[in-house]
């Protein structure tokens, strides 16, 4: 899984991005919703917020919808949280949006995996109660 932590643009961030139309690039504001994978290359899965110089059309096709943004396309940083913001983000889980030449755009569920590591029944529990005895100084008064 992906280190949140490390990422240029996190979860959640508002960011300005250029998204480049038939009409030429317009600047844009979205919500980081994924990081995702765009033709094997990085990207974010933003929610269009607002585009600057938008017509009607232009907004009835764009705003309020989900678009895999290239990392390079995005300008930067815009230090506030709009409403409506966790709501967002609680409809769109974490995964991994990809879109590629074969299978079109999929998302597949980020997901965590705990293994139990199993401990044989045979060994009691003695063993290992010894083990922590030995490691300990031997601190008998008098020495």
């Amino acid at each position: 899984m992906i280190n949140e932590e490390e990422l240029s643009y996190k979860r959640g961030e508002v960011v300005e991005f250029n998204l480049t139309l038939g009409a030429g690039p317009k600047r844009c504001r979205g919500v980081v919703l994924n990081t995702a994978v765009l033709y094997g290359r990085a990207a974010r899965q933003i929610w269009i917020l607002d585009i600057d110089d938008a017509t009607p059309e232009l907004d009835t096709r764009w705003k309020n919808k989900k678009m895999l943004v290239p990392e390079g396309d995005i300008i930067s940083l815009i230090p506030e949280v709009p409403i409506g913001r966790d709501t967002l983000l609680r409809d769109n889980p974490v995964s991994c949006p990809v879109r590629d030449f074969k299978r079109g755009e999929f998302e597949t569920p980020a997901i965590r995996v705990t293994v139990a590591v199993p401990v044989s029944a045979a060994v009691p529990l003695k063993v290992a109660e010894e083990v922590e005895e030995q490691d300990e100084p031997n601190s008998s008064p008098g020495t």
